[in-house]
């Protein structure tokens, strides 16, 4: 195989605890391809930057660091998305995990034997780790098909398992609101899904840590998952989702199939009295990679749970 070039796009937040041996496993991946670094300091106030502008100094034709003000994880990447050009591949990194050897070259082999003149998205399931590094479960591995009736529900592809080519990268520069993205890995996944591949690997190249200060986490056993559920039924995840769903239909109906519109529009329109939400329930396509979620699913739907404000949307097709 050709060596390919693969730029890591990294966004940092007060990460001074475990951001060097995040960085540092990316800069020791045992590839032949050529792998950078872009990474950009969403406004830290501890020691952060200055540990990035060190790397950035040992390693100035790998490292690139960018200094920028306090604007949240989902434009930060995007913002990293604007920036990034000229590579084959780019590959998105939180900035507290620890990469396996092989996570980079693993992907790129995955990737080229796909149609490179398409937008391609890779991804795999990471280890849960705590501090000690010691795998206590995995990210959700794949039970059923990838569909766009199972993504556009399901975030089941996070942005540090996510690697794309060029043709995504560029599909994503697109003009977006931000204040209407959930989940910027979310928007990525149901992008790549209606307008190109995904590639999934049940296999795990990742130490996924999860504590506290994690955006999103999966929770430490049946407990745990349900605990993290809860939270983020209180904090209105689930109406956050469904205003993403809502403007990406806005944006992408006019290349979803037949039927993916009907489904869209009758997710936002069956939502207006309890009857119509009942029936949209029994009859609707969109499912979780676990039967129980897609039933959890179902009842928070059913109870009014993904009421999106100002949602807009007409019938097409």
């Amino acid at each position: 195989m050709k060596s390919k070039r693969i730029l890591v796009l990294l966004s940092a937040y007060n990460g001074e605890k475990y951001i060097s041996a995040q960085i540092e496993s990316i800069l020791y991946q045992k590839t032949e391809h050529q792998v950078d670094l872009l990474i950009r300091d969403d406004g830290s106030n501890d020691d952060t930057l200055n540990i990035l502008q060190e790397y950035e100094t040992k390693y100035p034709d790998r490292i690139k660091v960018v200094e920028g003000e306090n604007i949240g994880y989902n434009k930060s990447f995007f913002w990293l998305i604007q920036e990034a050009n000229g590579y084959d591949y780019y590959s998105l990194s939180d900035q507290d995990d620890v990469w396996l050897d092989n996570k980079l070259d693993i992907a790129v082999k995955y990737l080229e034997q796909e149609d490179s003149k398409i937008p391609l998205l890779y991804a795999s399931t990471s280890y849960l780790v705590h501090d000690d590094l010691i795998p206590f479960g995995t990210t959700q591995k794949k039970k059923r098909e990838i569909t766009f009736y199972n993504t556009i529900i399901q975030n089941f592809l996070p942005g540090h398992e996510q690697v794309m080519n060029q043709v995504l990268l560029d599909e994503l520069k697109k003009p977006i609101n931000y204040a209407k993205i959930y989940v910027y890995d979310s928007w990525i996944t149901n992008v790549a899904m209606v307008k190109g591949k995904i590639i999934f690997n049940n296999d795990s190249f990742v130490y996924y840590r999860q504590h506290q200060n994690n955006e999103v986490g999966f929770g430490e056993g049946k407990i745990g998952w349900f605990k993290e559920r809860v939270k983020r039924i209180r904090n209105n995840d689930n109406k956050k989702y469904a205003m993403q769903i809502v403007y990406f239909y806005n944006r992408y109906r006019e290349i979803l199939s037949i039927d993916q519109n009907k489904e869209l529009y009758q997710f936002i329109h069956s939502q207006n009295n309890f009857f119509l939400r009942l029936r949209y329930v029994i009859f609707s396509r969109l499912y979780r990679q676990r039967k129980v979620e897609t039933f959890l699913f179902k009842i928070l739907y059913l109870l009014n749970g993904y009421t999106a404000t100002n949602i807009k949307g007409e019938r097409n097709g």
